[in-house]
């Protein structure tokens, strides 16, 4: 599947919290905020 790029405007904090929980899982923050609007989605 095709892939854009894009930005996000987000606060500071909240995003050092994700880019830790990312490393800690040992995965990308796009791949996780991809998973994350996924389910969002299919809950709609």
């Amino acid at each position: 599947m095709a892939k854009k790029k894009t930005s996000l405007v987000i606060e500071e904090s909240l995003w050092q919290d994700v880019k830790i929980h990312c490393i800690k899982q040992k995965i990308e923050i796009s791949e996780y905020l991809e998973e994350l609007i996924r389910k969002d989605l299919k809950k709609n």
